[in-house]
């Protein structure tokens, strides 16, 4: 027996629509943590974090528009089951700008870190190829709105996915490198970054991981199966770059490992280091506090200047714990 429209677009969009309203829920829950955490964060991070989440309410809203519109309002309407709206169309280009928003978040803290142009101009342009892919989908899929049409879009949806795809890759391998080696500069704060490299492959790998899921079965299953993980892909993009903004508050140096300090009520170390050649200066600041249980206890921060890496206050949002 023929599966029927429904079946083969309505209700592989249902079941990612129905995931992507639970990320949103996990998303909202993100925002207001983040919010009534990190009060001191800089206005225009602030201002980005809003916009995406409200560019993922409206995808949420048109998303819901859309399979009401094909399911309740043109109920036993075979034909209209077979076209798409305008609302579908653009779900296409709202997940490729959001996920380009975040990837070119990420582009600015490699920047920050490593100051190296060359891969942030190559995650800039992966995001660019990504977005320009969704774009072209969303006009594609608006001139010609007949889901009979949907698997001839290769160019448009390969670009997308595959840039998206490259330069979450980029994004994880750049970071990863950069903090392994403060691994070995700075061996007292191996607890911290160890923390900050795991959620850093984390999140990465899981847009990544889906983003290849959705391209596969996009390009070797003729219904839209893939949709299922098309619809979720923007609330994955935002989760992931809220995430890794609320972890800094766990990111604490417990100093069981090498370089523990000497027992004493209140103390606090300075270390400094001048790496070679275009390397940033560095300034460790690290407090130790006894508590109950007569063991030091430490917290770390740092501060990213503009030519220079100041570790020495939680105030400023450009922290290792924004990493």
């Amino acid at each position: 027996m023929a599966a029927s429209p429904a079946e083969n677009i309505q209700g592989p969009f249902f079941i990612g629509l129905t995931v992507n309203i639970l990320l949103y829920g996990v998303l909202t829950a993100q925002v207001y943590l983040y919010f009534t955490t990190y009060k001191t964060d800089r206005l225009w991070l602030k201002t980005l974090i809003v916009i995406l989440y409200i560019a993922d309410m409206f995808d949420c809203i048109i998303s819901i528009y859309y399979i009401y519109g094909a399911l309740v309002t043109h109920f036993g309407d075979e034909a209209n089951l077979l076209r798409a709206n305008w609302a579908f169309a653009a779900g296409a280009v709202l997940t490729g700008a959001i996920g380009g928003a975040v990837q070119h978040f990420f582009a600015w803290r490699v920047y920050v870190l490593s100051k190296n142009l060359f891969v942030v101009l190559a995650i800039v342009l992966c995001s660019l190829v990504n977005f320009a892919g969704s774009l072209g989908a969303t006009i594609s899929v608006a001139l010609n709105p007949n889901f009979s049409l949907l698997p001839g879009l290769r160019v448009e949806v390969t670009m997308w996915l595959v840039g998206a795809v490259l330069a979450d890759t980029i994004i994880a391998i750049a970071l990863v490198w950069h903090l392994g080696r403060h691994k070995y500069l700075y061996p007292a704060l191996n607890s911290t970054i160890n923390r900050i490299l795991r959620i850093t492959v984390q999140t990465g790998v899981l847009t990544t991981i889906v983003a290849v899921i959705d391209l596969t079965c996009y390009l070797s299953i003729s219904s839209g199966i893939h949709l299922i993980f098309n619809i979720p892909l923007s609330k994955l993009y935002t989760n992931c770059m809220l995430s890794s903004l609320n972890a800094r508050k766990a990111w604490r140096y417990d100093g069981s490992s090498e370089g523990e300090p000497s027992r004493g009520d209140v103390r606090s170390q300075s270390v400094a280091s001048q790496a070679q050649g275009t390397q940033p200066e560095v300034f460790v600041h690290v407090e130790s506090r006894q508590g109950t249980d007569d063991k030091p206890r430490h917290s770390l921060f740092h501060h990213c200047g503009t030519s220079k890496h100041v570790w020495n206050g939680e105030e400023d949002s450009l922290s290792i714990n924004e990493v």
